[in-house]
């Protein structure tokens, strides 16, 4: 058998790459960055995480320091002083008068009287944090506990413009507000034709009139002047949505619904804060960063 001389077979060795080679090569490389990318991803969020923490630990310190000191939890029912009010709350309070927020982790829908007739009804989400911030003012020191968190954590917020005070809010690592659930207001609240009655599978469902004594939020005695909530009619409404009411939604070719809420139960009496994680969904309670896990009832 003939050998080929050593130097043409170094030669051949010396040519280009075969295209499986390159394919293999390139392959490599993918996976490699793809692992890179996703290390580094992961060690971003787990950052973030820790972050969140340490503003969600000092939020509950916070709610602990009030409650030793007032020996109670927060209002549920929050007084904001008519300093901190904008024209549009005002003129419906009147002019020098405080108003009052309902402290709820969850949505609000309101119906103006004499408003723009394209715009006489509005919902919103509640910025629950400004308002346990609001109504801790006299129990603790608001000021020196803001100014123990970092300043990218702290921020003034006004989420419509005109309904909702500009009030100074917590934050997570990803900049959504941190929530704050109350016990009042806690669970699934939503309405659909009257009470007792559930939404259906793809529905956001009906908002619970919270000034109607009758559904056992708010006793007369313990309301304020009712002008003094600027609002003819207020609704709440704290839903959790489930991936099938997306499906449902979808079906009946209606919008995606929105998820107010995590839905959870305060294990006790006392209020529980929590974010809503890296993306941003309450309903999504896998990856909510909790002080304390609450319970969770189907609500269906």
């Amino acid at each position: 058998m003939m050998h080929r001389p050593a130097f043409f077979r170094t030669h051949c060795r010396k040519g280009g790459f075969t295209l499986i080679e390159l394919t293999m090569v390139v392959s490599i490389i993918a996976l490699l960055a793809a692992i890179t990318i996703g290390v580094g991803a992961s060690m971003a969020d787990s950052g973030r995480k820790r972050a969140t923490e340490g503003v969600l630990q000092a939020l509950d310190q916070a709610l602990d320091d009030y409650i030793n000191t007032t020996g109670g939890i927060p209002p549920a029912l929050v007084r904001i002083p008519s300093e901190n009010l904008n024209d549009e709350v005002e003129d419906l309070v009147g002019s020098g008068n405080d108003a009052y927020y309902p402290a709820i982790d969850g949505v609000l829908n309101v119906i103006i009287p004499n408003s723009d007739i394209n715009a006489p009804e509005r919902h919103y989400v509640v910025n629950s944090v400004g308002l346990f911030l609001a109504s801790a003012e006299g129990g603790i020191d608001v000021e020196s506990l803001l100014n123990t968190l970092d300043n990218r954590f702290v921020n003034s917020y006004d989420i419509d413009g005109d309904l909702q005070p500009e009030l100074q809010t917590v934050f997570d690592a990803w900049g959504n507000p941190i929530r704050y659930v109350h016990p009042k207001f806690d669970g699934v609240i939503e309405d659909s034709t009257g009470p007792g009655d559930r939404r259906m599978l793809g529905d956001a469902g009906e908002f619970i009139d919270v000034i109607d004594t009758a559904y056992g939020y708010f006793t007369d005695s313990y309301l304020p002047d009712t002008n003094l909530i600027p609002f003819y009619m207020i609704g709440v409404r704290r839903n959790k949505i489930l991936e099938i009411d997306q499906v449902q939604a979808q079906s009946a070719g209606d919008d995606p619904v929105e998820a107010d809420s995590d839905g959870g139960i305060c294990p006790t009496q006392r209020p529980y804060f929590y974010s809503c994680g890296p993306d941003g969904d309450p309903s999504t309670v896998d990856d909510n960063i909790y002080t304390v896990v609450p319970n969770f009832i189907d609500p269906f």
